[in-house]
């Protein structure tokens, strides 16, 4: 009987130890996974916030490049804009530059000289007047063009017209008159001419007169009769 008593209390004691140790353990596991949770979660915490940030400089970003995109858009149009309507004579100039590029061709000797000059300054007076209504067309067609120099071009364009006919009926008329090879060139307030003959007398230069000025009504003052000179 008495080693059955000894026996009860030592297996109690037993396994009271090893209650008291999985107790222990219990204990520490607990407070290991609460520290690993609250370290967890801590460094959750800092990871979202970094995320948030990142996030909001990315926002930040994509809102900064898309206002540069936007103002260098509107810089460009307005510098565009500036550009179109900064000269106020703008049609003016390219008619002004273009008559004095055909007028310059048809009085050089250079020219004079060649035996195909009367085919070739035709050709050229419809090439540079080709290559003006070009830039009369995108004038027109061009968004950033003001309404005036809209206007300008399209009255243009008309008078271009109006000078071909007056160009062609002069020609057709000085030849009917006797006058060889006539070119006539039209512009603004002025109109040249020279016929394929190297000395006129004062008869030759009324008819020319009379010619262009019943056609086009413009002052004798605003007519030159150019020189033919091989």
């Amino acid at each position: 009987m008495k080693f059955n008593g000894k026996f009860l209390k030592s297996r109690n004691f037993v396994i009271f130890t090893l209650v008291l140790m999985l107790v222990l353990v219990g204990t520490i596991n607990y407070n290991l996974s609460k520290k690993s949770l609250l370290e967890t979660s801590s460094e959750l915490e800092e990871y979202e916030q970094s995320l948030l940030q990142n996030m909001d400089e990315d926002e930040n970003l994509n809102v900064d490049e898309e206002l540069a995109k936007e103002t260098s858009k509107e810089d460009s149009q307005n510098e565009e804009i500036k550009v179109v309507d900064s000269n106020k004579s703008e049609v003016e100039e390219k008619v002004k530059e273009t008559s004095a590029n055909i007028t310059q061709e048809m009085a050089l000797k250079e020219n004079m000289e060649k035996d195909t000059y009367f085919i070739d300054m035709k050709l050229n007076r419809e090439q540079k007047r080709g290559e003006l209504i070009e830039e009369l067309d995108a004038i027109i067609k061009n968004p950033s063009s003001s309404q005036k120099s809209i206007d300008e071009a399209s009255a243009m364009k008309l008078e271009l017209v109006k000078y071909r006919e007056a160009e062609s009926n002069i020609e057709n008329l000085l030849t009917a008159k006797g006058f060889n090879n006539p070119i006539v060139y039209i512009s603004k307030n002025s109109a040249n001419v020279i016929v394929d003959k190297e000395k006129l007398d004062k008869q030759d230069v009324a008819k020319i007169f009379d010619v262009v000025y019943t056609e086009t009504k413009l002052p004798y003052e605003n007519i030159k009769i150019m020189e033919y000179k091989r």
